[in-house]
């Protein structure tokens, strides 16, 4: 689908796509990619995404170079790839000197919102690109008003022509299928975990890393079959992954809420209130990513409407008394 725009964007075009996250953005431009006769580089904020992309062009047969800071690629390999690969730190001036060459950023909201809080090099890499006019294409599933207002200038100063294609900003694929609301984090959340039965993976946010550590050791000891992920290990998480027998639960901070292949996720639960709604949609959208359905469990009352945030409400207090009788009957049986 992706084809007829690849033919017709020229320096000084700029393409703002969004859509729901599991939309399959990345595989509908592989696909597409595959029948072009451009050379394509494309960047992305997370190792761990390179890496699953370099895996899916390989499938598609794509002659691809994934950039690494050990490897180095020698002028005839260059000349004959079609895709490069790489996070904004490899990016140099021998792929911005390539003829011909459209240039792909994903995940495009965390150039901004990392970019200027702890990873500068983002927003430069973006900087990089947009002084040159080369062509690119922008995708997220979440750029807010305020967001697009930090853009826009960005964007303007260098390009001559911007467009948007909005196959659905800021929504969701697949909406849950039950929603548990809690206006607080307290025992009736923590003891669903604990003691709801277990059907399917379930993923479980937290706002720090020693909470996640905490909780995973916590779910461990008590049988399940448990897999956690903070902050510098998505790429060891997604080997671990990779091998994993069924899993209980997958215990993270927002790391894993960008791109990272999960299995099909029964339920999600938040931890914590989470104040940015990008952020929030993103991390919503790791489930029912094929389809399947999936129930929420948040303490967030901003994306929902106030019928679906009441009933939600409703249904964490009747969970609240099926998990105590649960308690109890653990309780009576460890003693």
């Amino acid at each position: 689908m992706f084809k007829d725009v690849f033919e017709n964007l020229q320096f000084g075009d700029a393409i703002l796509v969004t859509a729901p996250p599991g939309w399959g953005k990345t595989y509908k431009i592989l696909k597409s990619l595959k029948e072009s006769q451009k050379t394509f580089c494309f960047i992305f904020p997370l190792r761990a995404l390179c890496e699953e992309v370099f895996r899916s062009a390989l499938e598609f047969r794509i002659k691809t170079i994934n950039y690494r800071k050990s490897e180095e690629y020698s002028d005839m390999e260059i000349e004959n790839a079609q895709l490069f690969i790489m996070t904004p730190e490899q990016l140099n001036t021998d792929i911005l000197d390539l003829e011909n060459t459209i240039f792909i950023l994903d995940e495009f909201h965390l150039f901004y919102y990392w970019g200027q809080t702890f990873r500068e090099r983002l927003l430069d890499c973006l900087h990089e690109l947009s002084s040159t006019q080369v062509p690119l294409i922008m995708l997220s599933a979440t750029i807010s008003e305020e967001l697009f207002t930090l853009i826009k200038p960005d964007l303007d100063f260098n390009y001559h022509n911007i467009y948007k294609l909005d196959f659905g900003n800021q929504s969701l694929k697949n909406i849950p299928t039950q929603i548990y609301f809690y206006p607080r984090l307290n025992n009736w959340l923590l003891d669903d975990l604990f003691y709801s039965p277990s059907n399917g993976t379930k993923l479980v946010f937290c706002a720090f890393r020693n909470q996640v550590k905490e909780l995973a050791q916590d779910l461990s000891q008590r049988g399940f079959n448990v897999l956690s992920c903070v902050g510098g290990e998505a790429r060891e998480f997604t080997d671990k992954l990779s091998t994993a027998q069924k899993l209980d639960f997958i215990v993270a901070t927002s790391v894993i809420s960008h791109g990272v292949n999960l299995p099909n996720i029964s339920e999600i639960y938040f931890t914590y209130k989470v104040e940015n709604l990008d952020f929030y949609i993103q991390m919503l959208g790791r489930g029912g990513r094929a389809g399947e359905g999936f129930s929420v469990h948040t303490l967030n009352s901003n994306y929902f409407n106030k019928k679906q945030i009441f009933k939600g409400f409703i249904n964490s207090f009747k969970k609240r008394l099926s998990n105590k009788v649960e308690s109890l009957i653990y309780c009576f049986y460890e003693n």
